[in-house]
Formats: structure tokens, sequence, C-alpha cells
């Protein structure tokens, strides 16, 4: 934990002096929406014409690196690689295959109704068990999200829900999950998120089929990127862990 603690101070002391360049995704004046509340996806894409980075820094040296790019209005397709002890002196764990992500956003927000999106995401997150060919926490796979953001004195918020069906379990082990959380801003430049994943489908060595609840804390340390703190498995089910699971992440957008 101390060490954690270090590495959050450094990351603070560099990006300061960007600060007032922000925009990013997170705050009141942010550029972007939201893809993810932490792990789950929303009903946010990125503008047509930009791509986007996204960096996760987990346990065990772990690393996730993700390419996505939107080609159309409302639409982005992507692909990402990972594994575990990347950083470090032990031999490198590799996921199998790399993860796919394609969403389309079919309706947009309006004043009544919430936007709603359809995709796939194939990449999973947390440690990956060579032997059990998957990661810690299982991809979202198929789903539907709905997001709807509210404005009222304290700033914004952003409520979101879906439901999913991950492709990863063995097909008799599969069933349909609920995911739902929230986003709040403070000020121009952080947003604070909360999610729980139900987690139907996941009863297995790896992690009790009893809920993920996760926290963010994102940051808008320039106009293109965005650093988020993530506390991960509040409830403790992670049968490998005892404690919160932290990542730190990083979100660069830009236009082609």
């Amino acid at each position: 934990m101390k060490n954690f603690t270090i590495y959050y101070i450094i990351l603070i002391i560099t990006l300061l002096p960007v600060t007032l360049l922000s925009d990013g995704s997170a705050g009141e004046e942010a550029t972007y929406e939201s893809r993810r509340i932490v792990d789950m996806p929303t009903a946010g894409v990125i503008p047509k014409g930009t791509f986007e980075v996204n960096a996760l820094l987990m346990q065990s040296g772990g690393m996730m690196v993700e390419f996505a790019a939107s080609p159309f209005e409302n639409f982005m397709i992507g692909a990402s690689f990972g594994g575990s002890n990347i950083i470090g002196i032990s031999t490198p764990v590799f996921q199998a295959f790399p993860g796919l992500q394609i969403k389309y956003r079919v309706l947009d927000e309006t004043k009544t109704l919430p936007a709603f999106a359809l995709g796939v995401n194939t990449q999973g997150l947390g440690l990956y068990k060579d032997s059990l060919e998957r990661y810690q926490t299982l991809s979202p796979g198929i789903y539907l999200s709905s997001s709807k953001s509210f404005k009222w004195p304290v700033g914004l918020v952003f409520v979101h829900a879906g439901i999913n069906y991950s492709l990863e379990p063995k097909i008799d082990d599969r069933s349909i999950n609920f995911y739902f959380g929230a986003e709040q801003t403070i000020y121009k430049r952080i947003s604070i998120a909360t999610e729980f994943n139900v987690n139907l489908e996941d009863n297995s060595s790896v992690m009790d089929s009893k809920g993920l609840l996760n926290f963010q804390v994102k940051w808008a340390a320039s106009e293109d990127l965005t650093v988020a703190l993530m506390f991960r498995d509040a409830f403790a089910n992670f049968k490998a862990s005892n404690s919160l699971v932290r990542f730190v992440g990083f979100e660069y957008i830009s236009r082609f």
C-alpha cells in the first residue's frame, strides 16, 4: 500500500503543471463522455473522427492497453491486449487472444429519455490466469447500456445501467448479468464514480458470485489526458485478495 501511495503522489506532482488546460472526460467542463462507469460500459462514445488510447496498470505488474477509434457517428471499434507480470522480474503471462470492442449508440439522450448503446467487449480485467484462460473479472461480452445525465446544485450526475452476457465462461455456466452505477462531477476537472456489478454468472475458483462493488476517481489532467484511480472489489469477493484492488488508468483522446 505504501508503494502505491508514493506512485500516486509522484503522478500528481508530475501532471500538476498541465491542469490549467484540462478538459478530458472528467468534471463539469469535460469534453468527452465516459465510456465506462468503472469496469462496465456506459452509453457514451467518443466523437466521430477521434481515437482513444487507454492503459491500465494493475496488480502483480499487470498492464492492459486498448486502442479504439470512431470512424462514424455514434460508433466505435477497438482492440486491447494485456497480461500480468509485465512490470517486474517475473515471466510475463499474456492473455490468449486480443480483446475486441464494438459499440454503437442506437439512441441519443433527450430531456426525458436516456441514451442507449449496444456493444460487444471481450476484454476482461485484473490478473490473467493462463490455466483458466480468463481474467479475474469477466469481460462484459454482449451488452445493452443506458445513461442519463442530471444537473443539480453540486454539479452533474450521470446515472448508468446495463445488462450483459459474458462469452468467457463455459456455455453451461453462462447467464445474463446486470450492473448499475453513477458518476458525480466535482467542480471542473474531477469526477467520482461507483459501480455495482451483480456478477451473476461468475462463481468459480476466481471469485464468488456475490457482486462486485467498484469506485473510481478521475482527473482531467490536460485537454486530451485523463487519469483515473480505481478501487475495485470493496466486498472482497476475489478469492486471491482480501483488500481493495487498486488500478491506475490513463486515457488519451485525440483526432485522426
